[in-house]
């Protein structure tokens, strides 16, 4: 019979747990390597008393305004790991409300490019003005800066289509999305408010179609209804998932995140014009939301019946 390969602790998460910035129920992973910690860098750095952290201008920020969304992920490579970030965000409304934070839309994104995680351990060692501010601009070159490389390593493992991190990161952001709801009911995004005003596009067509597979009302315009948030049945995660992510089950979620990957190539560095990036930019960063992203485009990812899809359901049987 042939072994599986084991896929020990990555000795960064051993730290943090050792630490007291973590505790083990924080860690999730697969068998094939893939790592995720459940709780935000927010959270992490809250366990060592940071709460604030300079921006380029010397401006003090709160660290839940800004790190509360992202979570860092490791996948395995030569023998250790390389580390990232991923986004978990629900609808937002700080900017409403006239707070300075980050964005507000809802979503999933999962970064391409390398963490350097000595920045975070010396922050955590030592919460000085400069690593505080060190580590702000170590998180922004991950997240939203311009011009940045993937690592090979998250490339490689996000471009197999039997890569089970995509699905265990959509797992855990349906799992976060029914933490939120009030008496079983979640209001829909923003977003999602405003595509529900032609029933004839393409979410709100698959929602209604989930409705009568499921045999009860899940969603309509205003309010996701969930019977049971801690036990979530594949109609409702599938409800969660296209409200949020535009990904109308975790097979298209997974494929969308290969479809990024693929354009980390060369030839997609070329910037498209008018838009002032280039196809590799939008690629970098896997950004599955609601809204648009320049690689929309025919989006084979949002037809059930695209090979990208039906390459993911081969893999990926159980679901």
């Amino acid at each position: 019979m042939e072994s599986k390969e084991i896929f020990p602790v990555p000795s960064f998460f051993q730290k943090l747990v050792s630490t007291g910035c973590l505790t083990e129920d924080a860690l999730q992973h697969t068998s094939d390597g893939f790592w995720a910690v459940t709780s935000s860098i927010a959270e992490i750095l809250a366990e060592k008393g940071i709460t604030t952290f300079p921006n380029d201008q010397g401006q003090d920020r709160d660290c839940d305004k800004f790190f509360d969304d992202w979570y860092l992920y490791a996948v395995p490579w030569d023998g250790g790991y390389i580390y990232s970030l991923f986004k978990m965000r629900e609808q937002e409304h700080d900017a409403e409300n006239g707070l300075i934070a980050d964005g507000d839309t809802p979503g999933v994104t999962i970064s391409f490019i390398a963490l350097e995680v000595d920045v975070l351990k010396k922050c955590l060692e030592d919460p000085s003005f400069a690593n505080r501010k060190a580590l702000n601009q170590e998180i922004n070159r991950v997240v939203s800066k311009r011009g940045q490389r993937h690592h090979r390593a998250l490339k490689a493992y996000f471009l197999r289509p039997q890569a089970e991190g995509p699905y265990r990161i959509a797992e855990l952001y349906v799992s976060f999305l029914a933490g939120l709801a009030e008496n079983g009911c979640l209001a829909v995004p923003n977003q999602y408010t405003i595509l529900s005003r032609n029933p004839k596009e393409r979410i709100p067509r698959f929602l209604a179609a989930n409705n009568e597979a499921a045999g009860y009302p899940i969603c309509d315009r205003d309010t996701i209804r969930l019977r049971d948030p801690s036990h979530l049945t594949p109609y409702e995660k599938n409800a969660l998932l296209a409200t949020h992510t535009a990904d109308t089950s975790f097979h298209a979620f997974a494929a969308e995140v290969r479809y990024h990957a693929c354009f980390l190539v060369p030839a997609a560095r070329i910037p498209i014009p008018f838009l002032g990036r280039s196809l590799y930019d939008s690629a970098i960063r896997a950004d599955m939301t609601i809204g648009e992203t320049e690689l929309e485009g025919p989006a084979p990812f949002h037809n059930p019946n695209s090979r990208w899809v039906r390459l993911q359901e081969k893999y990926h049987t159980a679901l």
